[in-house]
């Protein structure tokens, strides 16, 4: 189900999070009203190899994203960004994003998303959207037991010759995998109406940037 509102809602949810960012971030959260905006700082390892002057250095995605200040940060690995989201007393999701960079050939950015996170069927695709040069799309997999929704966001991050070799750019992906925990019981509302949509405004906002980052000796 792809909602043709990607812009609007993008702006309100923009704008909650600058909200949230100007009130300071010793504010208590209101549930499901109010945003925050985190980095996602891809690591150096692999990252992309850059020629010339700057070959001591890694290219990366230095992403960010604004999710609901009601989802609880987990501790993650370098690259992402986890969190906790509370349904209801019966289902919890665990979610993850991960900004990755990738070399490929030059795409329209809706094509590259929907080949790189194809859905089963119409009723599996929870969300998409476009922005310009940004795309994005929230998928329901096909699974048993255990509720697992995907998101996939992506843009190119760069076309600089030192980085991307001749008939190829840089993209700049950020990747969102959701679970819900073993035993829970998830209905098709906890993902259709909550937890896809708020994945879909969290990748629709997002925001990809070229970063120079030296890899640890």
């Amino acid at each position: 189900m792809q909602r043709p509102t990607t812009l609007v809602r993008g702006r309100r949810a923009a704008a909650a999070g600058l909200a949230l960012v100007i009130a300071g971030a010793g504010v208590a959260h209101a549930a499901d009203t109010r945003y925050v905006s985190h980095p996602v700082l891809e690591a150096a390892a692999p990252g992309l190899a850059v020629s010339g002057p700057l070959k001591q250095f890694r290219a990366v995605n230095g992403a960010r994203v604004t999710v609901p200040a009601s989802w609880r940060t987990l501790p993650a690995k370098a690259g992402q960004r986890r969190y906790r989201a509370d349904q209801n007393q019966s289902c919890h999701f665990r979610i993850t994003f991960t900004a990755k960079s990738r070399l490929g050939a030059p795409a329209d950015p809706v094509a590259y998303v929907a080949g790189a996170l194809p859905a089963q069927s119409a009723r599996h695709l929870l969300d998409s959207g476009v922005h310009g040069s940004r795309a994005f799309r929230v998928v329901r997999q096909a699974t048993s037991g255990q509720v697992r929704v995907d998101g996939l966001f992506a843009t190119v991050l760069t076309r600089r010759a030192d980085i991307a070799p001749a008939g190829q750019v840089a993209w700049a992906e950020i990747r969102v995998v959701a679970t819900s925990s073993p035993g829970d019981e998830c209905h098709s509302g906890t993902y259709r109406e909550a937890l896809g949509p708020q994945i879909g405004d969290a990748l629709s906002t997002a925001r990809a940037r070229l970063r120079f980052v030296k890899p640890a000796s």
